[in-house]
């Protein structure tokens, strides 16, 4: 009786040690889930700062790369602005020496060009565009012009070759905007004096040989 006592005793103590330890493995099981678990959580922390830090930097960049393209629009601008106005100045210096230039002789008008090489922006320099045309295209697209003027837009000045380097850029552009279909033979460009502000005429014709017309007239020969 006494043995199966001892027995009992020493498997209830086996039992208790059995249990002791796997309570202290569950303990250390746990301490160990909870470090990872803290472990991850901080890397997690870390990565989200790391994130909201790299997309504070990149928006810096943005809102700096957009306050340098407009700075740059708006020099884009100002230059435009500040070169379209010596353009302009150089245009009527030389429309005014070129009327100073004339003379009558009987039904005839002689002008004395300027000399274009005192100009800048080639100003003057685009009427070399004349010189596709023999002389008789060239009394004939002046001649429709003349009587555009006079009898579709009732002004009465003359009519001159163009000497705007912007209207004369017609000749080189691929774009040939209100003239598109015509190739640089069959445009020919005149202006003339409406009250004060130079217009352009354009003239077009299907062919050499062909009649000329007026196409269009305003102040540039693009499209919007």
């Amino acid at each position: 009786m006494k043995k199966n006592q001892i027995k009992l005793m020493v498997a209830g103590m086996l039992v208790l040690a059995f249990m002791a330890g796997c309570g202290s493995n569950d303990n250390n099981a746990d301490a160990e889930l909870n470090s990872i678990i803290s472990i991850d959580m901080e890397d997690a922390e870390l990565n989200a700062g790391e994130r909201e830090s790299q997309a504070n930097i990149e928006d810096e960049q943005e809102s700096q790369t957009n306050i340098e393209d407009e700075q740059i629009e708006e020099n884009g601008q100002s230059q435009s602005v500040e070169t379209t106005d010596d353009i302009e100045k150089e245009l009527a210096a030389y429309r005014a020496e070129r009327e100073k230039g004339t003379s009558s002789l009987g039904n005839y008008t002689m002008v004395q060009l300027p000399n274009e090489e005192n100009y800048n922006y080639n100003v003057g320099d685009g009427s070399s565009y004349t010189s596709r045309f023999d002389s008789r295209e060239l009394n004939e697209a002046f001649k429709v012009a003349d009587d555009y003027i006079k009898g579709t837009l009732n002004l009465d000045g003359d009519v001159w070759a163009c000497i705007d380097p912007r209207m004369t850029a017609i000749y080189e552009d691929e774009d040939k905007g209100v003239a598109n279909g015509y190739d640089a033979d069959n445009i020919f460009l005149c202006e003339y004096n409406d009250n004060g502000n130079w217009q352009y005429l354009i003239l077009v014709r299907e062919k050499k040989g062909s009649d000329w017309k007026v196409l269009h007239h305003g102040s540039s020969y693009k499209t919007e």
